[in-house]
């Protein structure tokens, strides 16, 4: 039986990656049947002219910022009674935030179903004609608040190119770093910048967990992540070959390969992410080689 026969509960529904039109017919069959409609509007964005075109298809939505998305009592409220539609930009389940809300419809007892659509991992590795099975962990680069500037995803994103995998980076939307403000999308040059103040963070106060003088002998993981680190910050940020994809899933997409710092340079495009291959052979480099144009 389905939540639309239940009467209520609470569907997570993908709009798929860029133009609500890759939302699937089931996505869009479960929102016009519910009797709520929100948009997660902390974990992406859509433009203006998207967000009319959503409403086209679905009816009214009311867009959530992080803390009504975090802290949800008023969408489980709801769900206990109605049928609720939460609609998500990409995939719902590429995001902890939508796995702890189905968590809490479990535990109190709120029929919930999930809606799957095509995410950006989906697209960037078959777009740029590089194998999904060769990507590494997904790494988030935050804007710098105040003082604050982990080196995580930096040491991450060593740590697979060390071991050959490509990285993924996705860009942040929240650069007060409170989720309770209007998405901006960080741009390339934002994000170059924030590569490089991590390398440099890291460079003038090498912290312990990544100096091989301090690590056990038997720390093998930790080591290597040394290593790694060590390794690629050798060469400036802006040397390092990248991928740009822009507004992917629209019919304005651009993906471009150079250097960082070349990259760093384009001004057009609204969402951006990068991607940092690993080692490039046979079919992969010629893709990337023949399929992807400088910038």
């Amino acid at each position: 039986m389905t939540l639309a026969e239940v009467g209520h509960g609470l569907v997570l529904i993908g709009t798929g990656v860029g133009s609500p039109t890759q939302m699937s017919v089931a996505g869009v069959e479960y929102a016009t049947k519910s009797e709520y409609r929100f948009l997660d509007g902390y974990t992406s964005v859509l433009g203006e002219i998207d967000s009319q075109l959503l409403e086209t298809q679905v009816g009214t939505i009311e867009t959530l910022l992080r803390n009504d998305v975090e802290n949800p009592r008023r969408i489980l409220e709801l769900a206990k009674e109605e049928l609720v539609s939460l609609l998500v930009i990409g995939d719902p389940l590429q995001a902890t935030t939508h796995v702890d809300l189905l968590l809490r419809c479990h535990d109190q007892g709120i029929p919930y179903e999930v809606v799957h659509a095509a995410s950006v991992t989906t697209l960037v590795s078959g777009g740029i004609g590089l194998q999904s099975c060769r990507f590494g962990r997904q790494v988030t680069l935050t804007f710098p608040v105040g003082d604050y500037l982990p080196t995580s995803p930096l040491e991450i994103l060593c740590e697979s190119l060390f071991l050959g995998n490509h990285v993924m980076v996705l860009f942040d939307l929240d650069p007060t770093g409170s989720g309770d403000v209007k998405p901006i999308p960080m741009t390339p040059e934002q994000a170059v910048l924030t590569l490089e103040l991590m390398a440099q963070k890291l460079r003038h106060d090498l912290p312990p967990h990544l100096n091989e003088d301090e690590l056990a002998a038997d720390d093998v993981r930790g080591r290597l992540r040394a290593r790694a680190v060590q390794e690629r910050l050798a060469a400036p940020v802006r040397q390092w070959f990248g991928i740009l994809c822009s507004d992917l899933g629209t019919t304005e997409k651009r993906i471009r390969r150079g250097s960082l710092g070349t990259l760093s340079q384009l001004r057009d495009g609204e969402i951006h992410c990068l991607v940092i291959p690993g080692e490039l052979q046979g079919l992969e480099a010629e893709a990337v080689e023949k399929l992807i144009p400088p910038a």
